[in-house]
């Protein structure tokens, strides 16, 4: 019976999710590298460059296709983001997406606008950026420690109903009519026990629910939002839970059926 529950199917769901913030992170570290090495332009520097490639003596040299008048350097921005943190943005999108969406969308729409226009590759452009990778590092700073959080939950959770399966299973390999009165008695104790912990179990588990998943005070995201992420596709949405709550019942059934031997027997 042990090892089957959906809280030891749930640790698959937890290492999975783990594994695929931890590419997030190393995607937004390499992202915030090739930024860092593109020096930016002071906005008059941009513009004087943008009037001197709008003359017909340069314009001959610019490539086809591109803008006489687009910063070379944010296309190179663009292009490192592309190749280092989008393809682990729209994973899971189900419907196409621009690049310029996908930048406003992890980035701010500011940035995005900014990038895709005549802007410039400016000092406070490449701020902004470098400001913005930072936070949402932090943001994924978060969610690994929740997730960490989160398999540490379900170690403990596991601790006690491996315990309580491995039990139930030694107790069905022998019938209750070989057992003697005072060994039924500490069978219907023990399965009392076991309730109760797992009446705990489930009570300490709806707590953490309600609590944020900022590390820095209120605010954040809800436990119960992040837990219902990791789980979308398990075939249960609370697994912790289901697992508990089921085996209660299993020991309730237990319960009644030691009772109805103990008063045969009194």
């Amino acid at each position: 019976m042990t090892g089957s529950t959906a809280v030891h199917r749930a640790l698959d769901c937890v290492d999975e999710e783990r594994a695929a913030v931890e590419k997030r992170d190393a995607a937004f570290e390499a992202f915030a590298r090739r930024v860092r090495e593109v020096p930016a332009k002071s906005p008059a520097a941009a513009r004087s460059q943008q009037a001197v490639a709008a003359t017909p003596a340069v314009a001959t040299t610019v490539q086809t296709g591109r803008s006489a008048t687009t910063d070379d350097r944010c296309v190179t921005i663009r292009e490192a983001f592309a190749e280092t943190v989008r393809p682990h943005s729209i994973a899971d999108c189900e419907t196409d997406e621009s690049l310029t969406e996908t930048i406003a969308a992890e980035l701010s729409e500011d940035i995005a606008v900014a990038l895709a226009s005549e802007t410039g590759w400016t000092p406070p452009l490449k701020r902004a950026v470098l400001e913005t990778v930072e936070t949402r590092r932090t943001e994924v700073d978060v969610v690994q420690q929740t997730l960490r959080n989160e398999r540490e939950t379900l170690e403990d959770a596991l601790d006690e109903i491996d315990e309580i399966l491995a039990w139930l299973q030694s107790m069905a390999d022998e019938s209750l009519l070989q057992r003697d009165f005072e060994t039924l008695r500490e069978n219907h104790d023990r399965l009392a026990t076991y309730r109760d912990r797992l009446e705990t179990l489930t009570a300490d588990r709806q707590a953490q629910f309600t609590r944020s998943t900022n590390r820095y005070g209120p605010g954040g995201t809800r436990y119960r939002t992040l837990v219902e992420s990791v789980y979308s596709d398990c075939s249960v949405r609370y697994p912790l839970l289901s697992s508990a709550t089921r085996l209660y019942g299993i020991c309730g059934d237990c319960q009644r059926t030691v009772r109805a031997h103990l008063t045969r027997r009194v």
